[in-house]
């Protein structure tokens, strides 16, 4: 026998003639394999764990969220760029996104279409300029959840002007009309306005004449108004009367993306004296900044704050009367990702943050603190009812 398994079997043998040896070792190697077996219960629960937010997240990703955004177009640094920018926050928090863009009406049917053939299980329609569009796709596909920025089942009649009303049936279960009183908040920048106006004279125009273009026109009206009845003032709004709801629009064929058209009625509307301009019409109103910016004169932005979303003009934009689009539009898809597929209109006010007045930025020290302070209770009345804005439709 070897020399090495001679030394062995010695060994074997004197551990096999002490039992106690033997005992010990069994023990021990119980314990080893109970401490082993308990990690690795461990480590399946904490792999079993992880898979819940994992699957959660998939399911987000399975849910298509689309946009299908108007004319005046992504890069308009407003209305169609506060859509995308909740679009992008779905897509931050693990949706699937698609959009489609309009070059024109012609497009708003074969855009929807086209979103609806990709399998968008919600598509968020930006423009009350697409209520048509919006309300046939809606009826056709049933299964889809359909949402309308600055639109309602019942809107106006087909060519918005009309004063009569749509009957598109009973409101349906996949539909959402988002709106936003912004003659509220507009009503916070026409006392701004009347208040910085040395001319006495402040301007505004549209793009086109419906509701969420006019809403922001009646609320400068109001505030120059009720700014009038508190300070014995007689400060005029040039380009539009709330009162008769008559006044200046672009209309045509580019009516949110003509700048050189915003910077000519700006001219206009100087030579007659105004010196605070509040253009609602995309960024056709960057002409009108620019021409008022090298004039020395105020301007008041919309949608977004557009001090910064345009520094460039930063140096006329007072204030900006903003709508919370990309909020209402994350909200939204996130509900209708839940199962909630929609049934109702949903309005942003001043008292839910929907709407409000930007920072002044780089104007802040132009402002008074008496006038900042007559702004801030404005506000507050508006949000406690003590002072209703169509009131002031003069």
């Amino acid at each position: 026998m070897p020399p090495v398994a001679s030394t062995v079997l010695a060994r074997l043998w004197r551990v096999a003639s002490r039992p106690e040896v033997i005992a010990e070792g069994y023990i021990k190697m119980k314990t080893r394999m109970f401490a082993l077996l308990t990690m690795l219960v461990l480590v399946v629960a904490a792999c079993g764990g992880s898979t819940t937010p994992a699957a959660s997240e998939s399911a987000a990703a399975a849910y298509k969220a689309c946009v299908a955004f108007d004319t005046g177009g992504l890069g308009d640094k407003g209305f169609n760029d506060l859509a995308k920018k909740g679009l992008d926050d779905a897509a931050a928090a693990g949706f699937d996104t698609a959009y489609a863009e309009a070059a024109g009406a012609s497009d708003y049917e074969s855009n929807i279409q086209r979103l609806i053939d990709e399998g968008c299980q919600s598509i968020v329609v930006v423009g009350f300029t697409q209520t048509g569009a919006a309300v046939a796709a809606t009826k056709a596909n049933p299964e889809v959840a359909f949402a309308l920025i600055d639109g309602t089942w019942n809107p106006l009649g087909d060519d918005y002007t009309d004063g009569t009303a749509d009957d598109n049936g009973a409101y349906p279960a996949n539909f959402t009309g988002i709106t936003f009183n912004v003659n509220e908040s507009g009503m916070l920048a026409g006392y701004l306005a009347a208040g910085m106006s040395k001319t006495g004279k402040v301007c505004t125009y549209g793009g086109g004449q419906f509701p969420g273009v006019t809403y922001f026109m009646d609320g400068l009206d109001a505030g120059i108004a009720y700014y009038n009845e508190k300070n014995s003032a007689s400060v005029a709004l040039l380009g539009w009367s709330a009162k008769d709801q008559k006044g200046t629009f672009i209309n045509g064929d580019n009516p949110w993306g003509d700048p050189a058209k915003g910077a000519e009625l700006a001219k206009s509307f100087y030579d007659q004296g105004c010196d605070v301009a509040n253009p609602v019409s995309g960024s056709t109103g960057n002409g009108t900044y620019e021409f008022m910016m090298k004039k020395g004169a105020y301007s008041i932005g919309v949608d977004t704050d557009q001090a910064l979303s345009l520094p460039q003009y930063a140096g006329t934009l007072m204030t900006s009367n903003q709508k919370g689009i990309d909020v209402a539009v994350l909200d939204t898809l996130k509900k209708n990702q839940g199962g909630d597929l929609g049934g109702e209109d949903v309005v942003g006010t001043l008292a839910n943050g929907g709407v409000l007045i930007s920072p002044y930025h780089d104007l802040d020290s132009a402002i008074s603190a008496e006038l900042k302070a007559a702004v801030d209770q404005l506000k507050a009345d508006i949000i406690a009812g003590t002072i209703v804005v169509a009131d002031y439709y003069k």
